[in-house]
């Protein structure tokens, strides 16, 4: 991961110049698309002097040195106006970094931008309360996908080589999956949730929106251990479990592009395992007693200052008032059962593969009130069990928008599941499957 860094590798070069012309060259490239909510001009400029005096034997221990992360608007970055894309928090400056964000800072990286996003991230659009509707960079007729919609945005136009986002039922993984992107859920309690806006606590997620899994995996590593990725070995050809449930009623368009890919995996020699689960059933009211945690989140603020939340989220809240405890209890009670039967297909192959989502990216208008359920359903079970995910492009439709493959895989096993993903990439690669990004930022 050589690009999107703006801090020069020389002890005495001063990075003010290259810092302002990238702060510029995002700025004029995210015209049209809305990707980011706040440029952090001056502090983004200090944190790159910092970096630039640092000797070169301290610069060689940051693994992501001069890195440039765009950050979700729901994740705190010291002294930067954070709101959660939300008109409750506006005026609101974050106190201090989240944990997630610290991890990043003693690896070197820096936050020239934070990500528009989906009012308090509920939500499956670009749609945003406090700002312009962010547009999809690969087609802005299209819709981005959310809640981590600025994010996925800012990586797909080359705003930035990576992002930070959440996901509490597919928030990262569908925005990737419709801008042509790699997107990351870890295993659930994997990284720390501390200084991130909560929706459903028990549903959280922090992760990653990266241009491809191996940029993941390069993260990963420095959140994790601080240390730079090793140059991944070509592992073992992976057991690939398809979860045939993923693939009902989804849009041709998307059957269109995964039988292409399992067309690729069978000339390759793989012969993938059949996997029958029956979790869409289970996870949906599962999902929805769970998602009364919102409630109990943002109880207050819906009492104190209800014209701060728009009428639609405000009645969505609204709704999960009346889950009562014992639903809660019972869901809590299949959410673990729903965990060990995910256990249990997966000690049969090291990979679940389906798509990402059962519709491709839309232009706003098309969107019906199936929409979140129908961006969400696969991803939500991973959310539910707390296996790590990620999504990568795996082909464009006859219209050229992106589709995604969904990949799942043991609880504990993200680094595995990342070079799994990088494998499979390559494959992609291999076949032409797909077509290849924009250029990123510059070195």
């Amino acid at each position: 991961m050589t690009s999107g860094r703006t801090t020069g590798h020389r002890r005495d070069a001063d990075p003010g110049a290259a810092i302002r012309t990238e702060l510029a060259r995002m700025e004029a490239r995210d015209t049209g698309v809305h990707a980011l909510r706040h440029v952090r001009h001056a502090a983004t400029l200090q944190e790159a002097q910092a970096l630039a005096r640092l000797s070169g034997q301290q610069r060689a221990g940051l693994p992501l040195h001069g890195l440039n992360i765009a950050v979700k608007d729901n994740i705190d970055i010291a002294n930067t106006p954070i709101q959660g894309g939300s008109r409750l928090f506006a005026g609101r400056i974050a106190a201090q970094d989240a944990w997630i964000i610290a991890r990043l800072r003693a690896a070197g990286a820096l936050f020239p931008a934070v990500t528009s996003m989906c009012e308090l991230a509920w939500g499956t659009t670009g749609e945003n309360a406090v700002g312009a509707r962010t547009r999809n960079p690969r087609d802005t007729r299209l819709d981005p996908g959310g809640s981590s919609s600025g994010s996925a945005a800012a990586v797909a136009n080359g705003l930035t080589m990576a992002a930070l986002g959440t996901d509490t039922a597919c928030s990262i993984r569908f925005p990737a999956h419709c801008c042509g992107i790699a997107g990351f859920k870890p295993t659930a309690a994997r990284w720390d949730m501390t200084g991130i806006m909560p929706l459903v606590p028990s549903l959280d997620h922090v992760g990653l929106l990266t241009r491809t899994a191996r940029d993941a995996l390069h993260l990963f590593c420095a959140i994790d251990h601080g240390a730079t990725a090793p140059t991944p070995q070509p592992p073992r050809t992976p057991r690939i479990g398809i979860r045939w449930e993923g693939f009902e009623n989804c849009d041709a368009s998307i059957t269109g592009v995964m039988d292409r890919l399992l067309s690729a995996l069978h000339d390759g020699g793989i012969v993938p395992i059949d996997c029958a689960t029956a979790l869409h059933a289970r996870t949906l009211p599962v999902t929805g007693a769970l998602f009364a945690e919102s409630w109990q989140v943002w109880r207050d603020a819906v009492h104190k200052s209800p014209d701060a939340i728009s009428p639609a989220l405000r009645e969505r809240l609204l709704r999960k008032s009346s889950v009562s405890l014992s639903e809660i209890e019972d869901a809590r009670r299949e959410q673990a059962a729903i965990r060990a039967d995910m256990d249990r297909v997966l000690e049969t192959c090291d990979l679940l593969l389906e798509p990402t989502a059962q519709i491709p990216a839309l232009p706003p208008e098309a969107m019906t009130a199936e929409h979140p359920l129908l961006a969400s359903r696969n991803c939500t079970v991973t959310n539910i069990s707390g296996h790590p995910s990620i999504s990568i492009p795996c082909g464009e439709d006859d219209g050229g928008r992106p589709v995604g493959v969904l990949l799942s895989a043991r609880r504990g096993s993200d680094r595995t599941l990342l070079e799994h993903a990088i494998w499979l990439e390559g494959l992609i690669a291999r076949q032409g499957l797909r077509r290849a990004l924009p250029a990123g930022p510059a070195s």
